[in-house]
């Protein structure tokens, strides 16, 4: 049928735009610390508890070890220069097993997002904060949006090609002027942007240059197009494991970035594209703050296609600290006040300040980051 050809020609366009992902090992020096012998033992301790199961006397025990160690292995990437398989493998293994026929598969999918793969969310103004307290900000490619699954640049790749967003054009010249004019602050006192990659210097030197010659490219669109799918933030905390970033960083898929720029962006996609943020976590180890499509557009990624569509209780783990929540006054969960496709879900606490008039409103957002900037400074 059309529509299976189209299946398949997606399929083959999606591969043909991964292998230029085939490159030498990065010689870049990474700007963490080294993952010791100890950390690597302790990881894959995590990884064979998580594999062995007390009710499944047929799992021997020495072949869960070997299992641990090859998975632990790749994922430490003793293998630096390869392919990150391992990386979209755990991260698609849920997916994969959701494409399967049978009754059993939703139960196995939950098993994989809760013991494997899930997220909790986390609301912007937690982002901002990761952000500024981290020495050194690494943004990553996106494994949903480089692995093809999901595809939330343009409202329809095949068609128009027209950036999705959900603000108006003032909304849109206002973040990206804000983000220019910090750009452009830096660079003049400092002479260059500090603890940021020649790949985002280019980007923002491009974008400087559109701005100065009146260019109708100078857009929120052309700026997200630059970045895409660069959407992952890593920051290099001690609650995030180091070798998810030496492994993206070894492949050519993670640079460094201001940390104000990099709130900046955090704002962006907030604000223009209704990210939905949150620390993802693979074992029992957190590694990023992934910006997760929105099931707005394309029906979202691995965990909110799954929340929202699959009704799956285990892919998303709501937030409850910062404004939590949106309740009524009887304490009962409601869904989102804001997206319609979010609607049949209760709301997972992305940021919205509740008790105001107008929770996610365009301005109250932005006062919001300036105070925590400010705040920052202060210290």
């Amino acid at each position: 049928t059309k529509m299976e050809q189209n299946k398949h020609v997606n399929e083959l366009i999606s591969l043909l735009e991964r292998i230029k992902d085939i490159k030498p090992e990065n010689s870049e020096e990474l700007q963490i610390k080294q993952f010791s012998k100890i950390e690597k033992k302790e990881f894959i301790e995590a990884i064979f508890d998580s594999l062995h199961v007390d009710d499944r006397p047929e799992l021997k025990r020495s072949v869960i070890r070997r299992m641990a160690n090859k998975i632990g292995d790749y994922f430490l990437w003793r293998r630096e220069p390869s392919i990150p398989l391992i990386h979209e493998l755990i991260v698609l293994l849920p997916w994969w097993i959701s494409q399967l026929k049978g009754e059993v598969i939703p139960k196995m999918r939950d098993i994989a997002l809760e013991n494997v793969l899930n997220g909790i969310v986390v609301p912007v103004q937690m982002v901002w904060e990761e952000i500024l307290k981290s020495p050194i900000v690494y943004l990553g490619h996106c494994v949903c949006r480089s692995a093809g699954i999901a595809d939330d640049l343009y409202e329809n790749k095949y068609e128009n090609k027209k950036v999705f967003t959900i603000l108006n054009d003032e909304e849109k010249n206002i973040l990206l002027n804000r983000m220019m004019d910090k750009y452009t602050s830096i660079v003049q006192k400092h002479g260059s942007i500090p603890d940021t990659s020649e790949k985002f210097e280019l980007i923002f030197e491009k974008m400087s240059d559109l701005r100065k010659s009146n260019s109708k490219e100078y857009s929120l669109e052309t700026f997200l197009e630059l970045t895409y799918p660069d959407f992952e933030i890593l920051p290099v905390l001690e609650k995030y494991t180091p070798a998810w970033i030496r492994s993206m960083h070894k492949n050519h898929k993670a640079h460094t970035i201001n940390k104000e720029l990099c709130l900046e962006m955090a704002t962006i996609l907030y604000l223009s594209k209704g990210i939905v943020f949150s620390s993802m976590k693979l074992l029992d180890t957190r590694y990023t703050i992934c910006s997760c499509p929105s099931p707005e557009n394309g029906g979202g990624c691995v965990l909110t296609n799954w929340y929202y569509h699959g009704m799956s209780n285990s892919s998303l783990l709501p937030n409850e600290e910062f404004y939590g929540r949106r309740k009524d006054e009887n304490g009962n969960i409601l869904p989102c006040r804001y997206f319609e496709k979010r609607g049949n879900r209760g709301c997972i606490g992305c940021g919205c300040k509740h008790d105001e008039i107008e929770p996610r409103d365009f301005n109250l957002i932005l006062r919001q980051a300036d105070q925590t900037l400010e705040k920052y400074y202060q210290r």
